[in-house]
């Protein structure tokens, strides 16, 4: 059986398409995947065992780039099709089966998914290879348990005071010395949070992930104990990975984008995501003051998770 999946170049939104493959690939286990993404996310699926193969969107002017898909996916007949990009090209292609999804901003995406094909997505995944799995056995330690911390994102409003992730970390080291802390995020966000985040605090703490490609940061998550982040991609990652997560919103609508699982917390600014609605946002400064350090460690302090 031949499936094709034209995925969403979003890793957030690719993350959480992974609960429908994962049903197809238990419905169909002699099925092979063929994935059309755009180079963002593609490695999400570099190690999964049922993909035959990779097409990676590279666009081009006048969106050439999806005749040279066409002419790459065509000659086959595919048993299903799953277009999560709304996308022509299904229209183009032979087919048994076809299955187009378009998301709404009104409820959260997992339930969408699962309410449109009619088994339940909530469990997402990734798979991590033996080198990358190796690699975290060498570098973390069976006496300490590790948070990862993301303090980035892609869109200013929504982000954190770095400050304010170094005073959580310093009052959790304060009350729990055998607690270490993985940084993750992209390359710019390095140069952007590192200093900050870790400031005045023994290096020896922490594990630097910045600039770590999707599928080694999750290999770390699935050994580590809890993310503690800003609503992004990665926390959606750390469902995949089976990791405890808490996570932080102020203008970004938390019953749409936030995480659909039982391991997982949100806290959200005082302000409601229906406020934020209602004004003008400033794309240059952070909205997230209200949450405060005592209040996000009063959370992990309640869940046991300082102890």
């Amino acid at each position: 059986m031949k499936i094709l999946i034209i995925s969403s170049n979003l890793i957030g939104d690719t993350l959480l398409s992974t609960g429908v493959i994962k049903n197809l690939s238990i419905k169909y286990p002699n099925a092979r995947f063929t994935i059309v993404i755009g180079p963002t996310a593609k490695s999400i699926f570099k190690n999964f065992r049922l993909v035959e193969k990779i097409i990676t969107i590279k666009k081009k002017k006048y969106n050439m780039h999806w005749i040279n898909i066409l002419f790459r996916c065509f000659g086959k007949k595919w048993d299903i099709i799953v277009d999560f990009r709304s996308s022509l090209l299904s229209y183009f292609l032979p087919h048994r089966t076809k299955y187009i999804f378009k998301k709404n901003n009104t409820s959260n995406q997992i339930q969408q998914l699962s309410d449109f094909f009619r088994f339940d997505c909530s469990y997402l995944f990734i798979e991590t290879s033996k080198n990358e799995e190796e690699i975290v056995e060498k570098n973390i330690s069976k006496n300490f348990d590790y948070f990862v911390i993301f303090p980035g994102g892609n869109w200013k409003p929504k982000i954190w005071s770095p400050a304010n992730y170094n005073k959580l970390i310093k009052t959790i080291i304060q009350n729990n010395d055998n607690i270490k802390f993985i940084l993750v995020g992209s390359n710019k966000e390095e140069s952007i949070y590192f200093n900050e985040v870790t400031k005045g605090i023994d290096r020896s703490k922490f594990i630097n992930l910045f600039g770590a490609s999707i599928t080694q940061t999750a290999a770390y998550m699935k050994k580590s104990t809890m993310l503690i982040g800003n609503d992004s991609g990665l926390t959606h990652l750390a469902s995949a990975s089976k990791l405890k997560s808490l996570v932080l919103f102020g203008p970004t609508n938390d019953l749409v984008y936030g995480p659909f699982n039982k391991l997982s917390q949100v806290i959200r600014t005082k302000d409601s995501y229906n406020y934020f609605k209602t004004i003008n946002i400033d794309k240059t400064k952070s909205y997230m003051d209200s949450i405060s350090v005592e209040e996000v460690y009063d959370v992990l302090k309640v869940g046991g998770h300082c102890e």
